[in-house]
């Protein structure tokens, strides 16, 4: 590899980061954090007199259609789907959904939507239809109040009580942990990818043709595949209200979201750089590391794009924020994995101590970039800094804090210990064990904060709660310092 080769790859990186940024900035328009519900007609808790025959939703963005359901639990305790939706003369962030003809008692209609990011949004307004007076003749002379008086036990709203309303609209939710499984298990093969890629660009350029190393970053590419395929499906079930596994009907809705946009898009660049790593042969060394870059930074993008990046204010700075973030946590965590597997143990002095020299130095950039742009997303995602404790984010950050924390101080620790002792070349072989212990328990440590990081992002930011209707259906997490 020419010396030349790995600056080129980073102004290829930085001006790649650029045009998505510049792209997101044209197309995102002003920030955004997920939609809400400013008000409603009948509004929760309304009392009314006549049945209404249509309920108006008015949101603070635009609502896509085809993402919305809307579902009514009528004073009977029957539940409906709703159908008929259509944006109001006000806009698109205007929905007006038909009611049926309704009977008096309480009633509950509940909204669902999934918002960008792929996050399912979900809301319920309750109102009261009063019951009509009863119709009576006109008193005779002869009628006294005692003979008149009514019996009321058996009308229609002491047939049903608020708490007989349903307080789900029936639709399946894919569980939290589900939810989580799929996200790490992307993290680590997208990890993989873009790691062995840097690793062998800028750390050790015998990475790219080891054959195990091959044959994971084989596995990695169908495996982003498959589970970007997966994902599609949760976000089609989402939309649908139904299973994954009953929701292929849904998977065009789902691609109206930026994130189902962004699974869709991440199969076809998987598939694409398999194609080129292990189908072609390019012989230029910029032509091919220029074709392989290319993809593999479209995979990162596509994280920005499934997640808070894109949805949530300042969308250009976030994405290419993210890009960066993502880059820099493969280049440390999976170049911790190849220096610790592969270079310590299994190659002689003459490559193994360049290498870690090498790696020393992408890893102390991997971490300046990974905290700065930690910085610039929890200033963005975060909001008020006092109520960072008082959600499931909050705490969640403080502990990515606290373990990154752990893992720099063990490598400052280790490293400057065995660190002197690779200017002897005789003597390296007596010092790698430590040398791989440090860094084998910083990449436990490094599986440990992805795998909060994955926790973090796989519900809607806390910030972005809204009072009205009901919470949404998972819990509230947040995002950053080290993904």
């Amino acid at each position: 590899m020419s010396a030349t080769l790995p600056r080129r790859l980073a102004l290829l990186t930085v001006a790649s980061c650029a045009v998505i940024a510049s792209v997101v900035g044209i197309t995102s328009g002003t920030a955004s954090a997920h939609n809400t519900l400013l008000s409603s007609d009948p509004s929760d808790g309304a009392a009314l007199s006549v049945a209404p025959t249509q309920i108006t939703w008015v949101f603070d963005k635009a609502v896509p259609l085809e993402t919305m359901t809307v579902t009514l639990t009528d004073a009977t305790g029957a539940r409906s789907e709703l159908a008929g939706s259509s944006h109001g003369a006000a806009g698109d962030a205007q929905v007006v959904t038909p009611l049926p003809a309704l009977l008096p008692g309480p009633v509950s209609v509940r909204w669902r939507l999934v918002g960008p990011d792929g996050h399912p949004l979900t809301g319920r307004v309750d109102f009261t239809i009063s019951t009509p007076p009863p119709t009576t003749v006109a008193a005779t002379a002869t009628t006294t109040p005692a003979v008149a008086a009514p019996t009321p036990t058996t009308t229609i709203p002491a047939l049903v009580t608020e708490s007989s309303l349903d307080q789900g609209d029936g639709a399946y939710s894919t569980p939290t942990l589900m939810r989580w499984v799929l996200r790490y298990a992307s993290y680590l093969a997208i990890m993989a990818i873009v790691g062995i890629l840097l690793t062998t660009a800028y750390v050790w350029s015998g990475a790219g043709g080891h054959p195990m190393l091959r044959r994971i970053l084989s596995r990695s590419l169908f495996a982003t595949a498959g589970l970007g395929f997966l994902q599609l499906l949760v976000v089609a079930s989402d939309i649908s209200g139904k299973a994954p596994w009953s929701s292929f009907g849904s998977i065009d809705a789902a691609t109206t979201t930026d994130a189902g946009m962004a699974f869709a898009i991440r199969i076809v660049l998987a598939l694409t750089m398999w194609l080129l790593l292990f189908q072609y042969r390019i012989v230029h060394a910029d032509v091919y590391w220029t074709a392989i870059s290319l993809p593999g930074l479209g995979l990162l993008a596509t994280w920005a794009f499934a997640g808070h990046s894109r949805s949530m204010r300042w969308p250009a700075v976030g994405v290419a924020a993210d890009v960066a973030h993502h880059a820099a946590a493969a280049a440390w965590i999976a170049g911790l994995a190849i220096v610790g597997w592969i270079v310590i143990p299994k190659t002689q002095a003459d490559v193994l101590v360049p290498a870690v020299r090498r790696f020393s130095r992408v890893a102390a950039i991997s971490v300046a970039i990974l905290v700065l742009t930690g910085l610039v997303q929890t200033v963005r995602l975060v909001g008020n800094p006092f109520d960072l404790l008082d959600v499931n984010h909050g705490r969640f950050l403080v502990a990515k804090i606290v373990v990154l924390a752990a893992m720099l101080g063990i490598a400052n620790a280790n490293r400057r210990r065995v660190d002197h002792r690779l200017d002897d070349p005789n003597g390296v072989s007596r010092h790698t064990g430590v040398l791989r212990q440090a860094i084998v328990t910083e990449f436990a440590i490094g599986l440990i904060i992805v795998g909060i990081t994955a926790a973090m992002v796989v519900s809607p930011p806390a910030s972005n709660q809204t009072e009205t209707g009901a919470p949404p259906t998972t819990d509230p997490l947040l995002y950053y310092i080290m993904s």
